[in-house]
């Protein structure tokens, strides 16, 4: 491939070592020699935007995030782009919510994230280490927000069945897409980091062959294929590592900073 202008990165299993970690020095770094280079860096998670904010909290502004699934891309601090689920989409997934209650849920719009009243405080607290601005909430009906997925964890055995479950309640209204480890979301239509990593692609005229991107799970996938060079982690599933053009050592290793010193510089 032809010089790399811009490079995105998944968050956990990819890019952090353990959700929450990775090395600041290391990654300012390679950072700034992908600015000299003119090289793009982008965050394409899971994650709330506010999420991604507070962990680069040096660079964020400098940087495209793509953050919950694809649903709100924000070019530093301007918002590039926001889905929204239909009114009656959000009203089918209350109803589901509501009517399995052992399955927690989180919303997440433009503004925060919620959680009901009555769901395990340890789900709660789990939430907030991909949401950073989430509340409680007595009902997801008196959300007052621009709404756009919702998101949960169940134990990895039960996750095929209980996203079969929610996938044939919303009947299409939404989509149902896993990211690792128990966890999956719930999306607008349509809507994923390839999509949302492609309205960054535009606005800066970068053509997808002239990208590199990492990632680890199912909704890497789409992203992963769309560049020039998709890097799938050693830790990935084995269809993922498949799929990918590349293998990048684990997360547990920075691997992602790894491949990067290895075409920056370190």
């Amino acid at each position: 491939m032809s010089a790399i202008r811009l490079v995105a990165v998944d968050e956990d299993g990819t890019f952090l070592r353990d959700h929450a970690h990775y090395d600041v020095e290391r990654f300012a770094r390679v950072f700034d020699r992908m600015r000299a280079a003119g090289t793009r860096f982008v965050v394409a998670t899971g994650n709330q935007c506010y999420q991604v904010m507070d962990l680069f909290a040096d660079h964020w502004h400098d940087m495209g995030i793509v953050s919950a699934n694809g649903a709100y891309v924000l070019d530093g601090r301007e918002e590039v782009f926001a889905a929204r689920a239909t009114d009656a989409a959000v009203a089918r997934m209350i109803e589901v919510c509501h009517q399995n209650p052992d399955i927690p849920f989180s919303l997440l719009g433009v503004n925060g994230a919620y959680v009901e009243r009555g769901a395990p405080q340890e789900f709660f607290d789990d939430t907030a280490r991909y949401c950073h601005r989430l509340f409680w909430v007595d009902d997801f009906s008196q959300v007052d927000d621009q709404v756009f997925m919702f998101s949960t964890v169940v134990p990895e055995p039960e996750l095929d069945d209980a996203m079969a479950l929610v996938g044939k309640a919303v009947d299409g209204s939404m989509e149902v897409v896993s990211s690792g480890e128990g966890y999956f979301d719930v999306v607008c239509p349509q809507v994923s980091k390839a999509l949302g990593l492609r309205h960054l692609l535009e606005r800066w005229r970068i053509d997808p062959k002239d990208c590199i991107a990492f990632g680890d799970s199912y909704n890497d996938m789409e992203m992963l294929k769309m560049v020039g060079c998709g890097y799938a982690m050693a830790n990935a599933p084995t269809d993922i590592r498949q799929a990918a053009d590349r293998v990048a050592p684990p997360c547990t290793e920075d691997g992602v900073l790894q491949v990067l010193e290895e075409i920056f510089g370190a």
